[in-house]
C-alpha cells in the first residue's frame, strides 16, 4: 500500500496552501438507521452510504448500537458529536467503546426510554 505524507497542499499556481493538522477533519462519520422506516434517503436497518471510515454496524437491540471503524482511532479519547432524527431524542456514547468500535444509545429525552431510530455522527480524534 502506498503512502502519501505532507503538512501543506498549495494550489497550483503556488498560493493559498492549506495547513493539514492530525485534529482538522472527522476522522470517522456515520448514518445509521435502527428504524423501519427510511430517513433522509438511509434506508431501514442500514448504514449510510455516505458514512466514512466504518466497516459495518452492529444492531444490539432497541436503541443499541455498535459502529464499527475500518481504521481504530489512536485510544478512546476521541471527541464524539452525534444526533438522531427523533424530535426529543438524544444519542449518547456508551462507557464501553473503544478505539475501534463506538457503541451508542438513542433514548428518549424525558423517560431514558431506549429508541430504534436515525442516529448519526462524526468522530474527531487521532488514528491509530
Amino acid at each position: 500500500m502506498s503512502e502519501i505524507r505532507t503538512d501543506t497542499i498549495s494550489a497550483a499556481n503556488g498560493t493559498d496552501p492549506v495547513t493539514l493538522t492530525k485534529q482538522s477533519a472527522a476522522k470517522a462519520t456515520y448514518g445509521v438507521s435502527q428504524s423501519s422506516t427510511t430517513y433522509l434517503g438511509i434506508a431501514a436497518d442500514t448504514l449510510s452510504s455516505q458514512s466514512t471510515n466504518t466497516s459495518s454496524y452492529t444492531d444490539g437491540g432497541t436503541g443499541i448500537l455498535t459502529v464499527s471503524l475500518s481504521n481504530a482511532m489512536s485510544d478512546n479519547s476521541y471527541i464524539f458529536v452525534s444526533g438522531v432524527i427523533s424530535t426529543n431524542n438524544t444519542s449518547c456514547l456508551h462507557t464501553a467503546s473503544t478505539s475501534s468500535a463506538v457503541i451508542l444509545r438513542a433514548a428518549d429525552a424525558d423517560t431514558s426510554t431506549l429508541n430504534n431510530t436515525l442516529q448519526y455522527g462524526a468522530i474527531f480524534g487521532d488514528l491509530a
